[in-house]
C-alpha cells in the first residue's frame, strides 16, 4: 500500500448504516486493522442551515454518527456557496458552523402547529447537542481550490498525519499541531458567498 496516497470512500447517504447499524463500524474496523489511518469526513448541504428543525435534525445526525464510528472525524457544510439557496440565514455563519446557544432557534422550531406539540422534546433536544459539545463545522465550495485545501489540512490534522515522525516529547508536537491545524474564520466565507450575493442581488432590482 503507498504511505503518500488518498485513498476515499464514499459511503451511501442512508444514515441509518452510521447511526446504529454496525456494518459499516465494522468495515472500518478491518480497515484499521490493515494499518488504515482512517477519518470520517461527514459532508451536510449547507442550506439545511436555513431551517432550523432541519438543522437540529443535521446536528443530531452528526453526533450519532460520531458517537457510533469512534473514529477522528471532520464534519462539513458542503456547497457553502448555494446556502441561501433556499431561504435566508437567521444568523451569521458562525453561529452554525460553531453550534452557539440553541435556544436562539427554539422560537422557531416551537412556531408552527407541529412544533409547538413537542416545545419539550425540542428544548432536551438542544440540550443533549449542547451538552455533547461536540459537533462543529468547517466550511466547503468545492469548485473554490482553496477551499478544498483548507479541508485537506484540517482532515490531515485530524488523522495525525502532520505529526510525521515527530516523537512523544518533543515540544515541537504542539507547535506542530498550532501550525498544521486552525479553527476556521468563516468571515470571509460569509462575505463572499452570502453578503456578496445579497449585494448582488440588491444590484438586480435597479
Amino acid at each position: 500500500m503507498c504511505l503518500d496516497h488518498y485513498i476515499i470512500f464514499d459511503f451511501p447517504g442512508q444514515v441509518e448504516l452510521f447511526t446504529h447499524h454496525n456494518a459499516v463500524k465494522e468495515l472500518l474496523g478491518v480497515l484499521e486493522k490493515h494499518d488504515f489511518r482512517l477519518v470520517a469526513a461527514h459532508l451536510v448541504d449547507a442550506h439545511y442551515c436555513t431551517d432550523p428543525a432541519k438543522y437540529i435534525s443535521v446536528l443530531l445526525l452528526s453526533l450519532k454518527t460520531m458517537v457510533q464510528l469512534e473514529l477522528p472525524h471532520v464534519n462539513i457544510l458542503s456547497k457553502v456557496d448555494l446556502i441561501e439557496s433556499y431561504g435566508k440565514l437567521r444568523f451569521n455563519l458562525r453561529y452554525y458552523t460553531d453550534v452557539m446557544d440553541l435556544s436562539y432557534l427554539l422560537e422557531s422550531l416551537n412556531e408552527d402547529a407541529f412544533g409547538s406539540k413537542f416545545k419539550k422534546l425540542n428544548e432536551a433536544l438542544c440540550e443533549l447537542i449542547e451538552d455533547f459539545a461536540l459537533v462543529g463545522f468547517y466550511t466547503l465550495c468545492v469548485e473554490d481550490k482553496s477551499s478544498m485545501t483548507k479541508i485537506q489540512q484540517v482532515i490531515d490534522k485530524a488523522g495525525g498525519f502532520v505529526f510525521g515522525g515527530l516523537t512523544e516529547g518533543n515540544e515541537s508536537i504542539m507547535l506542530t499541531a498550532m501550525q498544521a491545524g486552525f479553527h476556521e474564520d468563516v468571515t470571509d466565507v460569509q462575505e463572499r458567498w452570502i453578503d456578496n450575493n445579497d449585494n448582488d442581488d440588491d444590484d438586480d432590482d435597479y
